[in-house]
């Protein structure tokens, strides 16, 4: 009888041992042969967001000029989005006259946009622009957060004169960096906006303080930004920031 329990006591030992050892190496294999999870994925593209409707570009237009400028009707198309200063929130360029009788809040002394002209440097001296009456002007909205142009804080605006042409469109910053590789072409932060002016095809681009406009048959490199140190000179078309001016080798200098 008790050789009979020793044995059924030494089997039940045997098969939980079994047992035991055998889950832990299925275990074991099933770690080494299982992948680990993938990696989360980030989306670091700007925010993509639905074609403007006409009440959504009156409704801008509105919040930053009030009822002294109205979007142009007579234009097809009258307006551009893409994130023309490169903050990954998207931006609106509206075509925009100003309203009968309203060209004193225009030309106001402080007014809440910057009013530009691309083809003309600002010289000492010389008056700010004007807003003529049945002007057309490019109005560029900045955008705000995800919501972009359609926030309701999206005030920073860049009024544009002599910068209305043809063939209004939007033209990515990747593509056209991809289509111009080894040509001269500006430095850029952000999408272009192309269009046909003066005759001539070409391109609107934010280029820090203000907007520029890009002939691509007239265009020249921008000199490259570079510091000097005092006691040596800067090559020929090299900017010294510490002296702020443009150093000539002394064979130009003038006598």
């Amino acid at each position: 009888m008790r050789s009979l329990k020793r044995q059924l006591i030494t089997v039940a030992v045997a098969v939980t041992l079994c047992f035991t050892f055998g889950c832990a190496k299925t275990v074991s294999e099933t770690s080494k042969t299982a992948s680990p999870p993938a990696p989360a994925t980030i989306d670091t593209q700007p925010v993509q967001s639905s074609q403007p409707k006409p009440n959504e570009i009156a409704t801008v237009v509105k919040r930053i000029f009030k009822d002294a400028t109205a979007p142009d009707s007579q234009r097809t198309p009258n307006f551009v989005v893409g994130d023309f200063n490169g903050d990954g929130s998207q931006d609106i360029a509206v075509v925009v006259t100003p309203v009968s009788g309203k060209l004193t809040e225009m030309n106001q002394e402080f007014p809440p946009w910057i009013l530009k002209d691309p083809f003309t440097r600002p010289m000492p001296g010389l008056p700010p622009p004007q807003v003529k009456a049945g002007e057309a002007l490019l109005a560029v909205v900045h955008g705000y957060g995800h919501d972009g142009w359609r926030d309701s804080q999206a005030t920073q605006t860049y009024l544009l004169k002599n910068a209305v042409g043809g063939e209004l469109k939007t033209i990515n910053k990747s593509e056209f960096q991809q289509a111009n590789q080894g040509k001269a072409t500006p430095r850029l932060v952000g999408d272009l906006i192309a269009e046909d002016l003066r005759g001539q095809p070409g391109y609107l681009y934010f280029a820090g303080p203000t907007y520029s406009w890009y002939d691509p048959k007239t265009f020249r490199a921008e000199p490259e930004l570079r510091v000097v140190h005092p006691g040596m000179s800067a090559p020929k078309g090299k900017f010294d920031l510490l002296n702020l001016k443009v150093r000539r080798p002394a064979a130009e200098k003038r006598f």
